[in-house]
């Protein structure tokens, strides 16, 4: 019996030399785990700026050109969106020597933004950064900037297509106070002539009166979409109105050779009744091309600043991601 003791401690010793390697190797793996960790980091991260410095310095050559390109279409792109406001105030005006102006300006801003564009997107043609390794091998700053830089050229590109729009709009609302406003300079020359008994003049004179009006009819169904009665129709309709009736009056005293009839008394009170239907004043013209310009004018002005919004976020942003030297 006395021997079952001794015959246990070797056992013993064996389970106390098996703890003792547990615990260094659980020792060794958690120093393993720290040097891995400390060797490892996630692709993009600032701990692995050294490692991606050599792809971000060639590459920032590269956005930094860019920028300094983008930085002057964005300048264009605020002064067309600038000249498209104006061109929307001008629209209105009786003088249309402004708004052939603020077109004009805004016309070159946008050639050179289409120009500058065009050429940019051609130096970036391969740009690298956006193939399978593009995480491993450049920072996220970098990825973030190209892609700010790339979304802001998108932006600029489709502008040309929209001032085309705005200007095209505009030409077109200027034509119509234009033709406005000839027509009723021809209206109050006839009715001159009419006074100085100059009646077959006068017919003349309203029969261009009244081609001017079918000028404006036509221009109405390019500038206004669908059927629907508008101010505009009212006052081609109250005006055409007035045209002829003035018309025939002043044909009754040609043909009566000024002598009151009782087919100049029947034109006569034609031509009243039609005359109070017309507008009280040259203020209808501005609710006409307010009219119009709602037909999309405004829309376009509206585009063309918000493009130029995202192309400032854009360089804002690409700015913002500049990666920090190595």
């Amino acid at each position: 019996m006395p021997s079952a003791p001794t015959s246990l401690l070797p056992l013993a010793w064996r389970v106390l030399r098996g703890l003792a390697w547990a615990v260094v190797l659980a020792v060794m793996a958690a120093s393993a785990a720290g040097l891995v960790d400390l060797a490892w980091h996630a692709p993009g991260s600032p701990a692995r700026a050294e490692l991606t410095y050599p792809g971000d310095a060639a590459l920032g050559v590269t956005l930094d050109a860019a920028t300094v390109e983008l930085e002057l279409i964005a300048a264009d792109m605020a002064s067309l969106a600038q000249e498209a406001k104006n061109a929307l105030g001008e629209v209105s005006s009786t003088d249309p020597t402004r708004l052939r102006e603020a077109l004009q300006r805004g016309a070159e801003a946008a050639a050179s933004i289409d120009s500058a564009t065009r050429d940019l997107r051609e130096s970036l043609v391969g740009l690298p950064g956006d193939g399978p390794t593009a995480a491993i091998e450049y920072s996220n700053a970098t990825l973030v900037r190209r892609a700010a830089i790339l979304a802001a050229i998108d932006s600029a590109a489709g502008l040309t297509g929209r001032w085309q729009q705005v200007s095209g709009r505009a030409a077109d609302a200027a034509l119509l106070t234009e033709l406005i406003g000839l027509h009723d300079i021809a209206v109050l020359d006839a009715a001159s002539k009419g006074r100085a008994s100059e009646f077959a003049e006068a017919v003349e004179v309203l029969d261009q009166a009244l081609l001017e009006i079918e000028d404006i009819q036509l221009l109405r169904v390019r500038l206004i979409a669908g059927s629907e009665p508008t101010v505009l129709d009212e006052w081609i309709e109250r005006n055409t109105n007035y045209d002829r009736a003035l018309r025939r009056l002043y044909a009754a005293l040609d043909r009566s050779g000024g002598e009151v009839t009782l087919a100049v008394q029947s034109a006569r009170r034609e031509e009243r009744l039609a005359f109070e239907q017309l507008p009280p004043d040259r203020r209808t013209i501005l609710v006409i091309v307010s009219e119009v310009a709602r037909g999309g004018l405004t829309q376009a002005v509206l585009a063309i600043e918000e493009a130029s919004a995202h192309v400032d976020e854009a360089l804002a942003e690409a700015s913002a991601a500049v990666p920090e030297p190595a």
